[in-house]
């Protein structure tokens, strides 16, 4: 099950969404679903266990670190990784790009249809191209 946009806004819809992609929901998985898809948004692994912890002091970083690297492994999530070891999670699952604002640490969906990428027929050689991921990195 592949969905675009996931919100959920109680506990019994995230032990349903993590079943829907094959996930055991346990309680720690609850709590970082919960917190993680209230909203199409953008969040750090730090910023989740801290979200988390408020409501759940007994969760760990490395329960938080091991869900989220989960999530992506079962195409729940996507990871953006925006260089210098930062990286993001995208509750947003619909083909789209990124624009990043480095001073600001913002990040912005972009519409695929906003961003042209050309691929010289010699670049793909026997290759088929099979997805293009941007992200536009912009300062001042």
């Amino acid at each position: 099950m592949k969905m675009e946009s996931v919100q959920i806004s109680d506990a019994d819809e995230a032990a349903a969404l993590l079943r829907a992609y094959g996930i055991t929901p346990t309680r720690q998985r609850i709590a970082i679903s919960t917190v993680l898809f209230a909203c199409r948004q953008h969040m750090a692994a730090p910023e989740l266990f801290r979200r988390v912890q408020a409501s759940d002091t007994s969760i760990s970083r490395s329960t938080v670190y091991n869900t989220l690297e989960l999530f992506v492994g079962k195409g729940l999530l996507q990871e953006l990784n925006l260089g210098d070891r930062l990286r993001i999670y995208d509750t947003n699952l619909a083909p789209h790009h990124h624009l990043y604002h480095v001073d600001s640490g913002k990040i912005e969906d972009l519409d695929i249809s906003q961003v042209e990428v050309k691929v010289p027929d010699q670049v793909l050689g026997n290759s088929s191209l099979v997805g293009v991921d941007v992200t536009l990195r912009v300062a001042g």
